[in-house]
């Protein structure tokens, strides 16, 4: 994708820019990664190797200025069936097949990186997953449980025994805190 980027300061309203394209609507200005949509005029170099970019009032201060090209996939040339073809709208055509085609490959990902990504990530998705069901199948979960068992085996012996018997029904001042144990 062709691209050219500026940081702008409030008062300046012409950026240039030097990357083909084939007509003012194939170029595009976005400001702090929003498509602007204001009024800006953009003038070409005689060969369309670039040109400049003029706003009719001068974007903000600090703000990130994009200029891109974003070739619109319409056909320019209407070849007829009894005309002979021009050779010269001919390669111009092609160019401008090849330009779009650029410019959609320039935001296409690239797919072995992507698998690399998708594989590392699968691979970390499915061990968080064994760990989990390892956990919930009764390695984790089991190994808690027995802990709490441990732990209440040892505090229940104590807390009756405070107390009286499981069967004794508890005096009156603490009838109100533990009922009947």
């Amino acid at each position: 994708m062709y691209k050219i980027s500026y940081i702008t300061d409030g008062t300046t309203t012409e950026f240039a820019f030097s990357f083909p394209f084939f007509q003012a609507a194939d170029i595009c200005v976005a400001i702090d990664d929003v498509v602007y949509d204001g009024s800006y005029t953009v003038i070409p170099n005689d060969d369309f190797t670039g040109g400049n970019v003029v706003f009719d009032i001068a974007p903000g201060s600090d703000s990130q200025l994009d200029i891109f090209r974003r070739i619109s996939l319409s056909r320019v040339i209407d070849y007829q069936p009894t005309q002979k073809i021009d050779p010269e709208d001919l390669n111009s055509d092609f160019n401008f097949l090849l330009a779009a085609f650029q410019d959609l490959r320039a935001v296409d990902i690239d797919l072995t990186e992507w698998q690399n990504r998708h594989d590392n990530i699968k691979s970390l998705m499915d061990y968080t997953n064994s760990v989990i069901a390892d956990k919930l199948s009764g390695g984790g979960v089991l190994g808690l449980y027995r802990n709490l068992l441990s732990v209440l085996d040892n505090a229940l012996p104590a807390l009756i025994n405070d107390y009286g018997s499981v069967t004794d029904i508890a005096p009156n001042e603490n009838r109100d805190d533990y009922g009947i144990l």
